[in-house]
C-alpha cells in the first residue's frame, strides 16, 4: 500500500509548525483564556493556537476555531495576524481534502508576506502551495514551486527547509514514477539532516526512500531504510512514526510472500495504534493484516481482522474500499456468494467516489444478471445525444466567433479608412493654409516692392526735376545780386532751403546709406538727419554682434522705424525718441520708444496709412510684436527670427 500521501500530509504540518516556531501552550490553558480574558487580541491568539493543536485530531473543532480567530483579527484590522489565520485555514482544508479553498486562503497569506518581503514567511506559504499541488495531481505545478521555494531556503542558508524542500520534491518526483530522480532528491535531503542530527524529519526521509526503493522492487534497500527510521523513531518515542515504519516493513515482508514475518509488523503496528487511538492508522493495518492473513490461507483470522477494520470509522474511502475488496475475496473464497456480492458492491461504490467513474460495471460472476443491455443502450443513446449538441454547440460558436471576427475586422477597417481621411484631410488644410500664407506673403512683398518702386520714382524726379529746376532759378537770381537787391537775396535763400528739403526728402524715399551700406549703419545716419531736421532729440544705439540681413527685411525694418520715428515727431509730441537694435542668436529685436502723450490705437483713425503700413511690413517678415502706449509715452518691439527669412 503507497503511504506516500499520508506521510505528505504530516510532513507538511511538521515543517510548518517548526518554521512558525511557536511553543503552544495546553488545550485547558487556551480554553481558559477565551473563556474568562477581556483582550480580544488574546482570545483570538488563543483560539488559533487551540485549532493548531487539533489539527490531527479534530478537523472540525480546528475549523470553528480558525473562523472565530479570523474573524475577531479582522474585526482588529491586525493584518499581520490575519495572515497567520489564513495560513492555519489553508493547511487544514489541505488536511481536509479542500484543496481550492485551501489555494486560495493560502494566496492570501502569501500576499501579506511578499508585502513585507519575509523571504523565509514566503517560501513556508509556498511550500503549503506546493504541496497542495501535488495532492492535487498538478505534479508540473508543485516542482516548480518547490524549486523556487528551494532556491529561497539556499540564499537563505536556511537547512532544515532545504531538506524539507528536497524531500517534497522527491515525494513528487516518487509520484510521477521518475523513482530515480526522487532517490537523488532523498539523497540529497539525508545528507542535510544527518549532518544537522535532525531526529524529526530524518526519519520521514529514510521512509520514502525506503517506498520508493520498494516500488522498484529492490527490497532488501527497502528494508535497510525502513530500519533506519524505525530505529530512530524508537530512540525519540515517535509512536506514530514507529507505527507507520512497522507498517511499511509489513508490507514490503508481504510483497516477498514472507507474510508470517509480515503479520509480526502488522501486529507491532496495530498495538502502536491501538494505544494512541490512532484509528484511520488502525483501520488500515488491521485491513493489511487481514490481507495477509488470506494470503497466509487462515481465512478466519483474516475475516475476524477486517470485519474489526470496519467497526472503526475512518475519513479514508481508500482504506474503506480496500476493506470491502478483501471481504469480497474472502466471502467468494469460502463460497458465501451473497455477502460477497454485498461487499463487492460496497467496494464498487467507494471505487466511484474516488475515481469519479461511472457506475460500476457489471462483470463480476457473483453479480446478479439484470437489464444491463438496455442501460447500456440508454447510456449509449444520451451520449450520441449529448456529443451531436456538443457538435452543434461548437458549430454555432466557430460561427460565432467568425461573425464576432468579421465585425472586428471590419470596425478596425472603418477606423483605419477615417483615420486615413482625417491624415489626408489635415494635410490639405495644411497645404491650403501654406498657399494662403503664400499668396499673403507674395501680395505684400509686390505691394512693398511697388511702394519702394514709386520712392524711388518720386525720389529721382525730385532730385533730376525740381531740383534741376531750383539750381537753375538760384543761378538766374544770383546774376541780380550785383543789383544789391534785397529780395532777390532772400529768394535765394528760400531756394537753398527747398534744394536742402529736396534733397532731405528724397534721401528718406530712397536712404542711400541702406543701398551701400548695413542697416545699423543706415538707422544711425536717418537718426542723426532727424536730429538735425527736428528739435526733438533721436538717439540710437545698437546691442549684439551685427550680421546681415536679407536686403528686403532691411529695408522693411527701416521702413518701420522711419515710420514709428516720424509718428513721435508728428503726432506724439515728443521730446526724447530712443531707437534700439539688438542682434540675438537666432534674431533680431528693434525697440522704438518715445516720451510722448501716447494714444490708444483703436480710436485711430482708418484714414492713416502710417499704421498700416507697419502692420503690412510686420507681416510681411512674420514678426512678433509687443505694442504699449499711454500718456507716459509709446514703446513699439518687434522680434525676427532669422532663420525664417530665408525665403525672403
Amino acid at each position: 500500500m503507497n503511504l506516500t500521501k499520508q506521510l505528505f500530509l504530516v510532513l507538511g504540518l511538521l515543517m510548518q509548525v517548526s518554521a512558525q516556531g511557536q511553543n503552544q501552550s495546553p488545550k485547558d490553558s487556551l480554553l481558559l483564556v477565551i473563556q474568562t480574558s477581556q483582550d480580544q487580541a488574546a482570545v483570538a491568539s488563543a483560539h488559533g493556537k487551540f485549532a493548531w493543536l487539533s489539527l490531527m485530531s479534530d478537523n472540525l473543532l480546528a475549523q470553528k476555531h480558525l473562523d472565530t480567530s479570523l474573524a475577531l483579527f479582522t474585526e482588529l484590522k491586525d493584518a499581520e495576524q490575519i495572515a497567520r489565520a489564513n495560513y492555519r485555514i489553508a493547511v487544514l482544508h489541505r488536511l481536509q481534502g479542500d484543496y481550492q479553498q485551501g489555494l486560495i486562503h493560502i494566496e492570501q497569506s502569501l500576499k501579506y508576506a511578499e508585502q513585507q518581503q519575509d523571504s523565509l514567511s514566503i517560501a513556508n506559504n509556498l511550500f503549503q502551495k506546493a504541496v497542495i499541488y501535488s495532492l492535487k495531481g498538478d505534479y508540473d505545478e508543485g516542482l516548480e514551486v518547490y524549486l523556487r521555494i528551494l532556491d529561497v531556503y539556499e540564499a537563505l542558508d536556511h537547512r532544515k527547509g532545504m531538506g524539507l524542500t528536497l524531500n517534497s520534491i522527491g515525494i513528487t518526483y516518487a509520484d510521477l514514477g521518475k523513482y530515480e530522480d526522487a532517490i537523488a532528491n532523498y539523497e540529497r535531503a539525508i545528507e542535510i539532516h544527518e549532518a544537522d542530527k535532525d531526529s524529526v524529519n530524518l526519519p520521514n526521509v529514510y521512509g520514502n526512500l525506503a517506498l520508493t526503493y520498494a516500488n522498484q522492487k529492490r527490497y532488501e534497500l527497502a528494508m535497510e531504510y525502513y530500519l533506519k527510521a524505525r530505529e530512530i523513531d524508537e530512540a525519540t518515542n515517535n509512536n506514530w512514526g514507529l507505527g507507520i515504519n512497522s507498517e511499511n516493513i509489513g508490507i514490503v515482508l508481504q510483497e516477498q510472500g514472507k507474510y508470517q514475518e509480515a503479520i509480526s509488523y502488522y501486529e507491532q503496528a496495530k498495538s502502536i495504534f491501538e494505544a494512541n487511538n490512532f484509528t484511520t492508522d488502525l483501520s488500515r493495518v488491521l485491513t493489511n493484516l487481514g490481507r495477509a492473513y488470506y494470503l497466509l490461507g487462515d481465512f478466519s483470522a483474516s475475516k475476524k481482522n477486517l470485519q474489526e477494520a470496519l467497526t472503526y470509522q475512518t475519513d479514508s474511502k481508500k482504506v474503506t474500499m480496500e476493506i470491502h475488496s478483501n471481504l469480497s475475496q474472502l466471502y467468494k473464497k469460502q463460497g458465501q456468494f451473497s455477502l460477497a456480492l454485498s461487499h463487492f458492491e460496497d467496494f464498487t461504490q467507494y471505487k466511484d467516489s474516488i475515481f469519479e467513474e461511472d457506475r460500476m460495471q457489471n462483470i463480476n460472476e457473483l453479480q446478479v444478471k439484470y437489464e444491463s443491455t438496455k442501460k447500456d443502450k440508454e447510456i449509449a443513446t444520451q451520449q450520441l445525444a449529448l456529443n451531436q449538441q456538443e457538435t452543434e454547440i461548437q458549430k454555432k460558436r466557430t460561427l460565432q466567433n467568425y461573425l464576432i471576427g468579421a465585425v472586428g475586422f471590419l470596425a478596425v477597417a472603418a477606423l483605419l479608412i477615417w483615420l486615413i481621411y482625417r491624415q489626408k484631410q489635415k494635410r490639405k488644410d495644411q497645404e491650403l493654409l501654406t498657399l494662403k500664407r503664400e499668396y499673403q506673403i507674395k501680395s505684400l512683398e509686390a505691394l512693398i516692392e511697388g511702394e519702394e518702386k514709386e520712392r524711388f520714382r518720386i525720389a529721382k524726379e525730385l532730385h533730376d526735376g525740381v531740383n534741376g529746376d531750383l539750381s537753375a532759378i538760384k543761378y538766374k537770381l544770383s546774376t541780380l545780386i550785383e543789383m544789391n537787391n534785397k529780395v532777390i537775396k532772400e529768394a535765394i535763400t528760400m531756394i537753398d532751403d527747398s534744394c536742402k528739403q529736396v534733397r532731405a526728402i528724397s534721401h528718406n524715399l530712397v536712404p542711400p546709406a541702406l543701398e551701400n551700406f548695413s542697416l545699423k549703419e543706415a538707422t544711425q545716419a536717418y537718426c542723426e538727419s532727424m536730429n538735425a531736421a527736428h528739435q526733438v532729440q533721436v538717439n540710437f544705439q545698437s546691442l549684439g554682434s551685427e550680421f546681415q540681413l536679407p536686403k528686403k527685411a532691411e529695408v522693411n525694418v527701416l521702413r518701420i522705424i522711419q515710420e514709428l520715428v516720424a509718428n513721435g515727431v508728428k503726432h506724439a509730441q515728443a521730446t526724447e525718441i530712443d531707437v534700439q537694435i539688438s542682434y540675438q542668436e537666432n534674431g533680431l529685436q528693434v525697440t522704438v520708444e518715445d516720451d510722448g502723450i501716447g494714444f490708444d490705437r483703436n480710436e485711430i483713425s482708418g484714414d492713416g496709412i502710417g499704421l498700416s503700413n507697419i502692420d503690412s511690413r510686420i507681416d510681411y517678415l512674420n514678426a512678433n510684436v509687443d505694442f504699449v502706449s499711454n500718456q507716459k509715452g509709446t514703446s513699439f518691439t518687434f522680434e525676427i527670427d532669422t532663420r525664417e527669412l530665408d525665403e525672403y
